[in-house]
């Protein structure tokens, strides 16, 4: 009896244990994931609209259903050098919460231009491990942590930090989005 009450209490804790759900994506090499309740839809990319004196990885702006959403192509925002577009896999994730603070309003989404969109993870909370400290400084502030998935590594993204507050001033002044 004492056997069923101890695996009865483990399975309870196991049951209990926090887990994130993370929608996975491929960015050059590396895989990333932002939390699933960041994320809106993804989609083929739409045609993007630039706009003038922005940094090099915003790509402009598209046309969603009557929303005006800015794109963020995330090899420029890594700072990858080699960009090969494969447009039968590339694909754009409109997300909520990095513009303008989570409201899911227009002026909050912001699209994200990625190589391809993998899986949904189910992510013990103890299997993701903060971000390496040179990760997190400068220009890649935006990296919350780092996933163990079996025998690979997940970077996961903090989409709140995917803009600095001058990128989103820029926006604004765009005409685009509300900072």
């Amino acid at each position: 009896m004492e056997i069923m009450l101890r695996h009865k209490k483990e399975m309870k804790t196991a049951a209990a244990e926090a887990t994130a759900q993370i929608v996975t994506f491929q960015v050059g090499q590396e895989e990333c994931g932002l939390d699933i309740g960041v994320i809106t839809e993804a989609l083929r990319p739409l045609k993007i609209t630039p706009l003038p004196h922005m940094p090099r990885f915003i790509e402009g702006v598209i046309n969603l259903r009557g929303a005006i959403i800015p794109v963020v192509d995330l090899r420029k925002r890594f700072g990858l050098t080699n960009i090969q577009y494969d447009p039968r896999k590339t694909r754009m994730i409109i997300t909520r919460g990095a513009v303008h603070g989570g409201s899911g309003r227009a002026q909050d989404l912001l699209g994200l231009v990625v190589d391809s969109v993998r899986e949904v993870l189910h992510i013990p909370a103890r299997e993701i491990g903060p971000a390496p400290e040179a990760a997190t400084s400068g220009q890649a502030g935006f990296i919350a942590g780092v996933a163990k998935v079996a025998d690979r590594l997940v970077i996961i993204l903090d989409i709140g930090r995917i803009l600095s507050g001058e990128e989103r001033t820029a926006l604004a002044e765009a005409g685009d989005v509300h900072p």
